[in-house]
């Protein structure tokens, strides 16, 4: 699949979230819940994919990763994202279906805000949750 990129009725100060996601369905459902709520929403679909968009797209202010992709690891962006100086500073919230808790501990010593495990919530309530990041993230000068 092509990376997506959209926006709809962006705020005024808009956010922008990388969205990386093998999973087609939770792929629909986070971009459908981000966008109408006014959040640019940049996709990959593998872990090569996220770090094309990483590198190309400096807007990004939060990326949301899976841990299970294709071509790359969740744990090999995670590593490259927060080495490299220019992505850093971006937060980073893994949300995967490993629960063990030395997969958390991993993902949270390697630099990740936070570690959110699908299956111990609904996914209504894992996007109430990352929108909660989501505001958090500081926004870019108006231009």
């Amino acid at each position: 699949m092509e990376p997506q990129t959209t926006s709809q009725s962006a705020p005024s100060t808009p956010i922008t979230i990388l969205l990386v996601e093998d999973e087609q369905t939770l792929q629909e459902l986070y971009f459908e819940r981000f966008t109408t709520d006014g959040i640019t929403v940049l996709q990959a679909f593998d872990g090569m994919q996220a770090l094309e968009m990483v590198e190309g797209h400096p807007e990004i202010q939060l990326v949301l990763l899976d841990l299970m992709l294709p071509k790359l690891s969740g744990y090999d962006v995670l590593n490259h994202i927060k080495h490299n100086p220019v992505s850093s500073h971006i937060p980073v919230i893994i949300v995967s279906a490993l629960a063990d808790i030395d997969d958390q501990a991993r993902g949270l010593q390697m630099g990740a805000t936070d570690y959110i495990t699908k299956g111990d919530m609904l996914p209504s309530a894992v996007i109430e949750k990352i929108k909660s990041y989501v505001v958090s993230v500081p926004r870019p000068a108006a231009a």
